[in-house]
């Protein structure tokens, strides 16, 4: 099915600040893989999703959450974006089709692109490192599997063939392994070929842990889990948890809190690697009084800083 566009009134006017110049041959005209644009700000810059208007759009921000900025505008919720390495691409969910489906809009012109074209729940797309590929979870086949698409809706392939749930997928830094929940474990798959050399991350099969996010150097995988009751932000070595060597809660709740109350997750990193971005709901007042917002924190869970404060939800941060 060729792939839809959709304009965007009003995006154009914030992002002409795309630069233009020549590719090589062997990149896509329609990706600009390797072009030096910065619609979506400079390196660092963050974007997010928000009910602050009322249902879920797309925003970007500066690193510490400040001069957001809506990127989208549409009846229906967008949500769980990714910004491409280069800045000029964003992609998210959305249901403006009816069903949730994976978009690309180009900041440089307002162009809209639906890269998933299915029936199914497409969801939490992730753009590869070298900004080509776009990773995300569908159930379009059944059961929900790990999936890859080039960023102009050509070359779908499946990554993951399991009988379990497969949700939640990310890229490792080098672009050669996908972590992504299976079952309720995170594992890491090869990229390149469907259902080669799956490894289980986590072993606690009666708890969800999920939402995996890799760490710049590759090292370290921040992840989602409830294994204490409540859903929180841990943080892992890449090679997976140990008994000698257990993941940590970097987001534990504050004492008193009931477990219902208190949820941290979708973790993802800042360009150097310092800090991890995520979404809370905290009931504790300063906190956020039961409202989700977008936090950030340093790698071992300490200098915690809150960087929204609007009505709604504010979630699914990523960071350039």
């Amino acid at each position: 099915m060729p792939a839809i566009r959709i304009s965007l009134i009003g995006v154009l006017g914030l992002w002409l600040a795309a630069c233009e110049r020549s590719l090589p041959p062997e990149v896509s005209p329609t990706l600009h893989a390797l072009q030096d644009v910065h619609g979506g700000g400079p390196p660092g810059s963050l974007v997010f999703h928000s009910a602050r208007a009322g249902n879920l759009e797309i925003y970007r921000a500066n690193p510490d959450g400040s001069d957001p900025q809506r990127l989208t505008n549409s009846p229906t919720d967008d949500a769980w974006p990714d910004i491409s390495p280069n800045g000029r691409y964003v992609a998210f969910a959305s249901l403006r089709t009816g069903n949730r489906e994976i978009f690309v809009l180009d900041l440089s012109d307002g162009s809209l692109l639906n890269v998933s074209q299915s029936p199914g729940d497409d969801n939490w797309p992730r753009w590869s490192p070298n900004g080509r590929e776009i990773v995300f979870h569908s159930n379009r086949d059944g059961n929900y599997n790990i999936y890859v698409v080039n960023g102009d809706g050509t070359g779908l392939r499946r990554v993951t063939s399991s009988p379990l749930l497969d949700q939640w997928p990310d890229w490792s830094p080098n672009g050669k392994r996908i972590a992504f929940r299976r079952g309720n474990d995170v594992y890491a798959i090869d990229a390149d070929v469907e259902e080669q050399n799956p490894v289980a991350l986590t072993n606690l099969p009666t708890v969800i842990n999920q939402m995996a996010a890799w760490s710049p150097n590759g090292q370290q995988i921040a992840f989602m889990s409830l294994r204490e009751g409540y859903c929180s932000v841990f943080l892992m070595s890449a090679d997976g948890e140990k008994p000698e060597n257990p993941a940590v809660n970097l987001t534990p709740k504050t004492p008193g809190d009931a477990n219902s109350a208190w949820c941290s997750r979708a973790p993802s990193w800042s360009r150097d690697g310092q800090q991890i971005y995520f979404q809370s709901m905290r009931a504790s007042n300063p906190e956020t009084g039961g409202d989700v917002e977008l936090f950030a924190m340093n790698t071992d869970g300490s200098g915690r800083q809150r960087l929204t404060a609007s009505p709604g939800e504010d979630g699914g941060p990523r960071v350039r």
